[in-house]
């Protein structure tokens, strides 16, 4: 009875949340689709050094010349994070000292920095990044280099002219993974800055903009993942669908044991039915041959049958009036429960039909008891969940 209560709980749990199993919806996943991730999750960070150049529009050549004679060496440090493969931000502080600018360079030759004598300059910038290998290859968490794309805004403070300048640029980053936690990058980067950036070297008015002060840098550097880092894959479209089918497929058996539940429960009221009008022969003497049978739901040793109750008032009159011996005999049936569970659930049922004589006035002295397991006597086989009871 427990195990057909649990049945019906979980059917009526699946039918509401799937009216039927033909009607379940189909996502729209692809190889790309990664499940998502919460927002302290793929969070990162980098440090790293740098060599930068800056060229004064008009007065060096960017590649050559300035990069030859105008370079410096600085710090990076930066923080960011992708929300998904593709995907991600980060801000990151550059910083120019004009200690390593002296160190490294002859100033007698040197086209001026942004007064490297005084201490270089420093930038803040913020990037919008696309790892190109995620959005165009799909994610893969055993790849071990990426290609990553990025458009940058920020500003430069120039720590000689104190001042601020605009800039606005973007870059490529080479990353190599070494471990989950642990890569290793080379950023490379273009941006231009107005005339603000070092004002001491004044720009033609005309065209000030496509002018400006362009400023390229290399970093390398190590990035380290903080947190889960990472992406899980999506439940790809076969896998949803054998997932549905297995579901279906439950669901239709435990609909159909039901169903098999509810004709074994049809029957048994048919055949209880059928007792409604029996009596008990009429007792004279000592002994009779009649005998009566008292049934049973599955797994059960309750009398919750008013039939079966009217019966054994009958047989417990017919007792006391004969003063025979009332012989109680329980059983169940063969094909369901192990041999020892049938043979206690039998007794169980004897001892039932017993104590209720005894209710009725017979003498428990003059009642025998006695549990037979599982039988097959009669069909169809549930009738075989029953006591009989007989005088003699």
């Amino acid at each position: 009875m427990k195990k057909l209560m649990m049945a019906l709980a979980f059917v009526g749990l699946c039918t509401a949340a799937n009216a039927q199993c033909d009607e379940f919806a189909t996502p729209t996943t692809n190889k790309y689709s990664v499940a998502t991730n919460s927002f302290w999750s793929n969070w990162f960070v980098q440090a790293g050094v740098d060599a930068n150049i800056v060229s004064i529009y008009g007065q060096g050549d960017f590649f050559k010349k300035d990069w030859h004679n105008g370079r410096s060496y600085g710090f990076d440090l930066a923080v960011g994070k992708w929300f998904t493969p593709g995907i991600g931000v980060r801000g990151k502080i550059n910083w120019e000292n004009g200690a390593f600018y002296h160190a490294f360079r002859n100033l007698d030759h040197v086209w001026e920095m942004p007064d490297a004598h005084k201490g270089g300059y420093a930038a803040l910038y913020f990037d919008t990044e696309f790892n190109m290998s995620n959005i165009f290859c799909g994610y893969s968490d055993t790849r071990v280099w990426n290609l990553i794309l990025y458009p940058r805004m920020g500003v430069i403070r120039s720590f000689g002219a104190n001042n601020y300048a605009p800039a606005l640029g973007g870059g490529l980053e080479s990353a190599w993974k070494i471990s989950k936690r642990v890569g290793v990058y080379v950023d490379a980067a273009l941006v231009f800055t107005t005339e603000g950036f070092n004002p001491a070297v004044p720009m033609s008015n005309e065209n000030k903009w496509w002018r400006s002060n362009p400023l390229a840098s290399i970093d390398l550097g190590i990035t380290y993942n903080i947190g889960k880092t990472g992406w899980s894959k999506a439940v790809s479209l076969e896998d949803y669908e054998a997932l549905s089918a297995e579901a279906c497929s439950k669901l239709a058996a435990l609909r159909a044991q039901l169903k098999a539940e509810q004709d074994e429960n049809a029957r048994l009221r048919n055949e209880l039915a059928k007792w409604a009008n029996h009596k008990c022969p009429e007792v004279t003497g000592n002994v009779t041959t009649g005998s009566t049978s008292v049934f049973f739901d599955l797994n059960s040793a309750k009398i919750n049958s008013k039939k079966d109750l009217i019966n054994l008032e009958a047989v417990a009159a017919a007792a006391k009036n004969a003063k025979a011996t009332v012989v109680v005999r329980g059983s169940a049936d063969s094909k369901t429960g192990s041999s020892a569970y049938n043979q206690k659930l039998s007794e169980a049922r004897a001892q039932a039909v017993a104590d209720e004589l005894v209710s009725l006035g017979v003498d428990r002295s003059k009642i025998q008891v006695s549990g037979v397991g599982g039988v097959a006597e009669v069909e169809p086989f549930n009738l075989n969940r029953r006591a009989i009871v007989t005088l003699k």
